[in-house]
């Protein structure tokens, strides 16, 4: 099985069993943090990639240091892939998990490109009104892009909406040349 096609089956299956013991936030939680902290600490991916350690004395240390912080489901994944690029794993682990939740709970991740920044008042109002047009709970991330003159870029997942006034006026541009 190619790494990513394994890494896909094991999100899956983390997803289903986080679902049945009703942890899912938890386990996302967990699996966040453990990511984040393999990204930041150099000691922490030394210990799972070294040799020096046996799997039995890396799963005990990981467990006992990871027993309030991390969910067991997560403490077992940490310790399975010990010895493979943990990073690597975790990155692409994380991608495909958290996409499997956001298709879980219906949550479309929106980002909005706007010309001025957008007051909090704004931002819920807009969350608002996209979320009742797309019928999902939505995480809404706002960009501000100076080249804008005016309108709103939303990109909905993998939909990318463009009501800019600089489009407009292109589009005009290209309509009155021809």
């Amino acid at each position: 099985m190619k790494h990513k096609e394994r890494t896909k089956y094991i999100a899956s299956v983390v997803m289903k069993m986080s679902k049945e013991l009703d942890a899912l936030e938890e386990v996302k939680k967990s699996i966040d943090f453990t990511n984040q902290l393999l990204k930041d600490n150099a000691q922490l991916r030394g210990f799972l990639q070294s040799k020096r350690f046996s799997k039995d004395q890396k799963h005990e240390l990981i467990h006992s240091v990871f027993k309030e912080e991390v969910h067991p489901i997560v403490q077992e994944l940490i310790s399975m892939n010990a010895g493979d690029n943990p990073i690597i794993f975790f990155r692409n682990f994380s991608f495909f998990f958290n996409s499997l939740v956001k298709n879980e709970l219906k949550i479309a991740t929106v980002t909005a490109h706007t010309a001025d920044e957008l007051s909090n008042e704004e931002k819920d109002d807009l969350q608002l009104q996209i979320e009742k047009i797309i019928g999902k709970n939505t995480e809404l991330n706002t960009v501000i892009d100076s080249s804008l003159i005016g309108g709103l870029k939303l990109r909905i997942d993998n939909i990318f909406l463009d009501a800019s006034i600089k489009t407009k006026m292109e589009n005009l541009r290209k309509d009155l040349l021809q």
